[in-house]
């Protein structure tokens, strides 16, 4: 199927529901674009970023430790 048969088979969908059905279809579309355009760093508490931060730093000066080996220390 095509992108313009898709579009048409979803308005003639849209175009039959009740009111209260297109008004929570409504807000699910909404409600799932805001979540995309969102930045999870603002969804983060100033402690949270101050550490991500200092990670990044730790990393960048070569402080850094194999996964496994961490891994190793709390099993």
């Amino acid at each position: 199927m095509q992108t313009a048969e898709i579009k048409l088979e979803i308005f003639r969908y849209i175009d039959s529901l009740e009111t209260s059905k297109l008004n929570s279809i409504y807000n699910l579309l909404i409600s799932n674009r805001q979540k995309q355009g969102s930045d999870f760093w603002e969804a983060l508490n100033e402690w949270e970023k101050n550490d991500i931060e200092l990670g990044l730093v730790d990393l960048e000066n070569g402080k850094k430790q194999n996964f496994d080996e961490f891994m190793q220390k709390y099993q």
